[in-house]
C-alpha cells in the first residue's frame, strides 16, 4: 500500500513539472495574431514576441488602432512587458 501511494504522489509531482505554468503554453504566434487582429487593417505594425516581452514597431493607422494593440499586448497571457516603438501615421 505504501508503495502505491508513493508512486501516485511521484506521478502527480512529475505531471505538474512537465505541464509547467499555463503562460508557457501560449505560443508566440498566438500572441502575435491576437495583437495584429486587434490592430486591424490600415496599420503597418510589426509585432515581435520574445519570452514575456512584446515589441511593437511601425505605424498605426490611427490612435484607436494604437490603443487596441497596446491593450491586446498588455492583456496577452504570459506577457509581462510591452515595448512600443510604433507611432500613429500622419
Amino acid at each position: 500500500m505504501k508503495t502505491s501511494i508513493k508512486t501516485f504522489a511521484a506521478a502527480i509531482a512529475l505531471s505538474a513539472l512537465v505541464a509547467g505554468p499555463a503562460s508557457a503554453m501560449v505560443s508566440q504566434g498566438d500572441v502575435t495574431r491576437d495583437i495584429l487582429s486587434a490592430v486591424g487593417s490600415g496599420s503597418n505594425v510589426i509585432v515581435s514576441v520574445d519570452g514575456d516581452t512584446v515589441t511593437l514597431q511601425g505605424y498605426f493607422a490611427d490612435s484607436s488602432a494604437k490603443s487596441k494593440a497596446l491593450q491586446a499586448a498588455q492583456n496577452a497571457e504570459g506577457i509581462e512587458r510591452v515595448i512600443n516603438h510604433a507611432v500613429k501615421s500622419n
